[in-house]
């Protein structure tokens, strides 16, 4: 195998976390084996969503300290999405060796692993695994969640996507707008054409601290979410969206 590499990046509190497990589900109901990789170097947040459990014997810290990656991800369930994090309770200090050269070996193994690798990206560009995996990626998908936060938030960042010359495989997505903000008047400021649309999901919070995604969820409020997630899913299996 030589998966397709897709980063998932955006603003804190944009939902990127959340979209990103979500289209690993999403690929995996489609029968292709997905893995997921944290950016976040200091707790598993991933795991959490996913439904899952890191021991100290596998996860992030194993990989990038002994270059090992097979069997190093954890499987979410019974699905075909696996997981690489941080274990559940680890000492940060463990990551103090964190190179250039253990990031992108961690990628082209993991390639060799699975159809798809997802990563969860940081909004901190200091980190690598994040950096380095916008550029490493077949597409990156940037998430926005409307707010005034977010327009200041991309005007700040979206330099970084031309200067990474990653424009061209670049898709902005417009995630769970709530009526908190004014549609019309963020879309203004924002200045974006949004290839895709997730829709507001009140039980958002609810689904990822109990591990359950909510492309698994036929509810009323879920299907709007889950019609943007199949449009998203079905440009990244088509590698279009641009």
């Amino acid at each position: 195998m030589n998966a397709k590499i897709i980063a998932v990046w955006g603003a804190n509190g944009s939902g990127k976390t959340t979209t990103a497990v979500n289209l690993a589900f999403s690929l995996a109901q489609r029968n292709f084996l997905v893995g997921i990789i944290s950016s976040n170097l200091y707790y598993g947040e991933l795991q959490t969503i996913c439904g899952c459990n890191i021991p100290e014997s596998k996860g992030l810290c194993q990989v990038l300290m002994n270059g090992k990656v097979k069997g190093m991800f954890v499987q979410a369930g019974k699905t075909s999405v696996f997981v690489l994090s941080v274990p559940d309770k680890f000492n940060a200090m463990e990551l103090t060796a964190l190179t250039e050269e253990s990031v992108r070996n961690m990628f082209k193994d993991s390639t060799m692993l699975f159809d798809y690798i997802i990563i969860d990206g940081n909004a901190e560009l200091n980190n690598p695994i994040s950096s380095i995996g916008m550029t490493e990626a077949d597409k990156l998908l940037v998430v926005h969640r409307p707010s005034v936060k977010d327009c200041l938030w991309n005007e700040n960042m979206m330099n970084i996507i031309d200067l990474l010359n990653v424009s061209y495989k670049t898709a902005h997505i417009l995630n769970a707008h709530d009526k908190s903000c004014d549609l019309s008047a963020y879309k203004s400021s924002i200045a974006l054409s949004f290839d895709f649309e997730l829709g507001y999901v009140g039980n958002a919070n609810i689904y990822a601290n109990t591990g359950q995604a909510i492309v698994f969820h036929d509810l009323k409020q879920e299907r709007e979410y889950i019609s943007g997630m199949k449009a998203l899913t079905s440009s990244v299996i088509l590698g279009g969206g641009q």
